[in-house]
């Protein structure tokens, strides 16, 4: 048997980061929903791709992580960069099997896996709910990330379409990329003669949007041999010999119902006693295809004083200039207005860029935010991603994290793979745009005017063969391509910095 075990090896995964896998954010998630939290000590990521959330998360923060992934080129280009930036990661690219079976690992306070799950056949699902069992310490935190039933109903017959077309009706020879869009070309054909099982416009809307995805994302998510939407029930139940109990969804938009739910689904929902139905419930409901969720070994709740005072410890910092800041949300209910008079006040403190204290935030907007509704803010904000969610201390170390961060700036004048960097403020990684890092890149190293910025960043893509493209369309001209780099640089001097600085990117001289 191959040692791909049927998963799709040929094509690279993208180098994407999940902040759901930052065991600081996940303190805060769980906090904010009343639940104890370890102190972070030892954390784990099984599956770990490109390995750019772990080492983003090894280099900004204090925790010591172990991480594992069978494939050979991920796991080298991952422990490279561990080493070069000297972040302490312990990376591996043995089987779940080997892995799960070594005795040098420590207990865990944190374990993560983010796109494993459902892809993964039962045998290496067992492996892991037998390693959470016994690496993970009394009190500490699983996160997991699956493909859920009954959203994903629907949808299954086209992926097993996609499968079989790339097992049947391809060349001998011919590459994983070129069978994923020969499969996704034939489905179209297929649903030009409208077969009835596949009569759902849904269905032809989402193929569309399917065609235009990385053919890299697309090979990892649906091309697969092993894929198994997982109603939450069943999860529950794989994971209850680990001694798993549930706690709640990655996300403080999830405390927040009035943004998901009409009055009527929330009356069916507070009158489900059961923790675990009412889950199911709420995915029938909002017809759920992916969960990212956060279990606990022992969850103990917290007294309301007691997490009053913890939450009033935790930080938050702006994740955009604040001018940039949209009061509406879209939700797959519909679009969200925010309450200018609730949330700007907060927005306005927040404007500096830097961290502040719950605590003292809460007091400078009592006049307008107060109590539950306070809470309710930054629950929207931090889970709109408009807000970071902070720990009490900066966590990291600056020297570690500017190491993985200069390399990640070197790479963006040629590539946009790398979309986020390290902050030791926040122990993990926080998203910066490509062109964003060639600005920093140049500010670091003396450059602070947005002509001259613009001109270099210009020079470089033009020696790439890069044109610049807004809103889809490539810029007209040379010299709208150069004012449109310009005008990013000001903005990047203007509204950037200071949350750069915030963030623990610069040095407070700079």
């Amino acid at each position: 048997m191959s040692w791909s075990a049927g998963y799709v090896t040929e094509l690279d995964y993208t180098y994407g980061y999940y902040s759901e896998l930052n065991p600081h954010y996940a303190g805060f998630v769980l906090l904010d929903a009343g639940f104890a939290v370890p102190q972070w000590q030892h954390a784990c990521e099984l599956g770990f791709g490109q390995g750019m959330s772990v080492n983003l998360h090894a280099a900004a923060g204090s925790t010591q992580w172990y991480g594992n992934d069978f494939n050979p080129q991920h796991a080298a280009f991952a422990r490279q960069l561990a080493a070069d930036c000297g972040n302490g990661a312990q990376l591996s690219d043995e089987s779940f099997a080997e892995f799960c079976a070594r005795d040098d690992l420590p207990l865990f306070d944190f374990i993560g896996l983010h796109g494993i799950w459902s892809w993964i056949s039962p045998q290496n699902q067992a492996l892991i709910v037998d390693f959470v069992r016994r690496k993970l310490r009394v009190g500490g935190v699983l996160y997991i990330s699956y493909n859920t039933l009954p959203g994903w109903a629907a949808f299954a017959p086209l992926r097993q379409l996609f499968v079989q077309h790339a097992e049947r009706m391809s060349a001998p020879g011919l590459g994983v990329e070129a069978q994923v869009k020969n499969a996704l070309a034939f489905s179209q054909q297929l649903l030009a003669v409208a077969p009835r099982a596949l009569a759902d416009d849904k269905l032809r809307e989402r193929l569309t949007r399917i065609a235009g995805q990385d053919p890299h994302y697309l090979a990892h998510e649906y091309f697969n041999r092993d894929w198994t939407p997982m109603y939450f029930a069943d999860m529950a139940a794989a994971l209850a010999p680990a001694k798993l109990g549930y706690a709640c969804q990655a996300s403080t938009l999830e405390q927040v119902p009035v943004l998901h739910y009409t009055p009527e689904q929330q009356a069916l929902l507070d009158g489900t006693a059961d923790p675990l139905f009412r889950e199911t419930v709420r995915d029938y409901i909002l017809n759920q295809q992916f969960r990212r969720d956060y279990w606990i070994k022992g969850p103990r709740r917290l007294q309301p004083a007691e997490q009053d005072a913890r939450w009033g410890q935790q930080r938050v910092a702006l994740a955009l200039p604040r001018s940039e800041v949209k009061m509406k949300l879209a939700l797959p209910r519909g679009t969200i207005n925010l309450t200018p008079a609730v949330y700007d006040p907060v927005l306005d403190c927040l404007a500096d860029g830097q961290p502040h204290l719950l605590s003292e935030l809460a007091a400078k907007v009592q006049r307008s935010c107060r109590g539950s509704q306070f809470r309710e803010v930054i629950r929207v904000l931090v889970g709109a991603r408009m807000l970071l969610a902070l720990p009490p201390q900066a966590t990291g170390s600056r020297t570690v994290a500017a190491r993985i961060n200069n390399f990640i700036l070197q790479q963006a004048v040629h590539s946009s793979r790398f979309a986020a960097l390290a902050s030791p403020e926040l122990g993990g990684g926080v998203a910066v745009s490509r062109f964003s890092q060639c600005f920093l890149q140049a500010y670091l190293a003396g450059e602070c005017h947005a002509d001259t910025m613009a001109a270099t960043l210009d020079a470089r893509l033009q020696a790439n063969g890069e044109r610049v493209a807004h809103q889809g369309q490539a810029l007209a001209s040379r010299d709208a391509q150069r004012q449109y780099l310009q005008d990013l640089a000001q903005r990047f001097l203007d509204h950037e910095l200071p949350l750069l600085r915030g963030w623990g990117l610069l040095d407070q001289a700079g």
